[in-house]
């Protein structure tokens, strides 16, 4: 009977999954399961009814009883028993043998008469939850009835006082349990507390428990414990408490306070909560997919024609100027094409940010203290009346980022917090070490492991479900016409997946939104940032480079603008071009080469052919997308380099100079 109970589906009942009932329910069904007379723990506001196998073979032969309501099972004699429940409810134990019953077993259809005995069952916290319902056949002799109700009373006592033990829950409790002082300082701590937070005796005994607690749910913890004291309040409490590792795990606590201590007992929800995000996320992965698509094609249309027709009118004017032999204001054309090359330069970035695919320089930084030192940039995006609240973990755990694309992903979120708000209003900034014990938000997802979480939160006007399950689509807002191109939550969503990490937004309408990022722990020590030296070399004094690209109207722009800079420049258009130019032709100080070649050979391939050949040739990657992502172990080589498409030509040479200084 053991074995059928540990195999059935508990989780279709009150009682829960079986890992998750209480010492007490345990403790009564082993002692139940070892009765030698028809036995049944009845637990639950549903009466729920755990039984042996006398029990079944009395009432059910082959009819299934576990996890059936005891008012049902007992309906046709409820009359009878029914007012006995009520009394062990209510915490009296009771033996009836002077008002038997008549119950008809359904192995052998026959009558016999029976008495019942009512002990009742009390949970970690002393609250009367259930009983043991005993069933006696009193069709013998009186001397044999009165052996069996003997032995039958002492079975129970010996139930009673097991349950009753509080140590003896102590110690088996799979819930963790504390007590602490009216000061709220741990004076004890059970030892399921130790196994699922890691804190031994003499590392919190006399601790205040809000050490523990997360800094954004101190405040409730605090009010909720006091009212616990103050037996005001019965509701049960959920608060995160921080793992010996830095981590947090989230519970669900009842309390009861006798006078002088107040004893908490504390559900380990974590996983729930991850499975509830988990199933939340693959909703929003499976939403509007192909709108997705449409949305991105048609906003790039619409801005990619804006700006070209800025370029195409300012270069049309400029040429009717010449023609007309006008002077004046051919720079102000030229200013205006400038200008929208420059914007873009700025979507294509964006754009690639979101794909995943902009190259990055990560390093192992201290999230807090890269968030302080933001924090004047941060204040000027939000203004004066935005107020700023910071809850920031204790020691959060070390993460590998590209400084430079955190900044912007934060300047993006508080410029929308701003709009939010309204330019009024509070915004929170919140770090939390997060361990994930399951794959997140599903099994194509974040693997189990150590992560930190970046919380940003605003008090503004909100979104709907719909809006929010769009926010990282690229061109999707829901700002006015011409307040914003809907490229800032796609970049953040981009730059987040290209860490290695997950974001995800919950938000309501006039409740405020919370943007979440998870990022993975990084084990590197972190090392202060070199600083950058940059060389004043205007111009070059004859270096050859050799310059690969297979856009002809580039390469020929980039090849005069570095001659006039004072290189010497050999161009070809594709990597068999070049590697042959390369053996006939070099050696050359510098080559300057385009990820994506035609005819199946990239540029990394083309790198490292000719430094086969010269294993010290400094290169220069250029490239405007690549599908796959730059292996950092390449760009740590000494002598390499990556700019990305578009660049001012400028900036190509001043990188250029730059290379050849080292």
């Amino acid at each position: 009977m053991g074995e059928r109970i540990a195999q059935f589906d508990w989780r279709t009942t009150a009682l829960g999954p079986l890992p998750h009932w209480q010492a007490p329910l345990r403790i009564a069904v082993d002692m139940m399961l070892v009765s030698p007379f028809p036995s049944a723990v009845v637990w639950g506001p549903d009466m729920s009814i755990v039984h042996n196998a006398a029990y079944q073979a009395l009432l059910g032969g082959g009819r299934p009883l576990l996890g059936q309501r005891f008012d049902s099972v007992w309906s046709e004699h409820w009359q009878g028993i029914g007012p006995w429940v009520f009394k062990a409810l209510e915490g009296s134990a009771h033996f009836v043998d002077d008002q038997p019953l008549m119950v008809e077993c359904d192995n052998t259809a026959v009558k016999a008469w029976y008495a019942f005995s009512y002990t009742p069952i009390r949970d970690e916290l002393n609250d009367i939850v259930g009983f043991l319902h005993t069933v006696i056949e009193t069709t013998a002799s009186v001397d044999a009835h009165a052996r069996w109700r003997d032995q039958a009373l002492a079975f129970e006592g010996q139930i009673k006082r097991i349950v009753a033990d509080r140590e003896h829950i102590w110690q088996l409790s799979r819930d963790a349990m504390l007590v602490v002082s009216r000061e709220l300082r741990i004076q004890a701590v059970n030892p399921a507390w130790q196994r699922i937070l890691g804190w031994h005796d003499e590392q919190i005994l006399g601790m205040p428990i809000l050490d523990l607690v997360h800094p954004a749910d101190k405040a409730e913890v605090e009010v909720s414990a006091l009212e616990f004291i103050r037996d005001k309040s019965v509701e049960q409490l959920e608060t995160r408490l921080r793992h010996v590792d830095g981590h947090y795990h989230c519970f669900r606590w009842t309390a009861r306070f006798d006078g002088s201590l107040l004893t908490a007992v504390g559900r380990d929800i974590t996983e729930e909560r991850e499975e509830a995000m988990r199933q939340s996320e693959a909703l929003l992965r499976d939403t509007q997919r192909l709108e997705s698509v449409g949305q991105l094609a048609g906003g790039m249309a619409h801005e990619m024609n804006n700006l070209l027709s800025g370029i195409g009118g300012s270069l049309e004017m400029l040429q009717r100027r010449l023609d007309q032999g006008h002077q004046e204001r051919l720079q102000h054309y030229v200013e205006l094409a400038r200008d929208s090359v420059q914007r873009a330069m700025s979507l294509t970035h964006r754009l690639l940010a979101f794909s995943r695919h902009q190259p990055l320089s990560p390093r192992p930084i201290d999230l807090n203290r890269q968030l302080s030192a933001m924090e004047p940039l941060l204040g000027q995006v939000l203004g004066a009346e935005i107020r700023v609240i910071w809850e920031l973990d204790v020691q959060p755990w070390t993460v590998c980022l590209d400084i430079a694309q955190l900044e912007s992903a934060l300047v993006n979120l508080c410029a929308n917090a701003r709009e939010a708000c309204l330019g009024r209003g509070e915004l929170t900034i919140r770090t939390i070490n997060q361990r994930l014990s399951t794959a997140f938000p599903g099994d194509n997802g974040l693997s189990p492991g150590d992560y930190v979480a970046l919380h940003i939160i605003d008090n503004g006007h909100g979104m709907s479900a719909e809006d929010a399950a769009r926010a990282f689509e690229p061109f999707f807002t829901t700002k006015p016409m011409g307040r914003g191109s809907g490229l800032g939550l796609p970049m953040v969503y981009g730059f987040v997946g290209q860490s290695g990490g997950h974001v995800w937004i919950e938000s309501a309408p006039d409740h405020g939104s919370k943007v979440s990022m998870l990022f993975p722990r990084c084990h590197e020590s972190i090392e202060p940032p070199a600083p950058a030296l940059v060389p004043a070399m205007p111009r070059a004094s004859g270096q050859r480079l050799l310059l690969v690209d297979d856009e002809l109207n580039l390469r020929v722009l980039m090849g005069e603008f570095l001659r006039e800079r004072g290189f010497e420049v050999s161009d070809v258009a594709d990597a068999n071009a070049a590697l042959d130019r390369f053996r006939h032709d070099g050696p050359f100080d510098l080559v300057i080469t385009d990820i994506g070649l035609p005819g199946g050979f990239s540029g990394r391939q083309v790198a490292r052919a000719m430094r086969m050949i010269e294993p010290e040739q400094k290169i220069l990657f250029i490239t405007g997308y690549t599908d796959q992502p730059l292996e950092p172990q390449l760009l740590e080589i000494p002598g390499t380099a990556l700019m990305l498409k578009p660049f001012q030509l400028n900036n190509l040479a001043n990188q250029a100079l730059l290379m050849l200084s080292e």
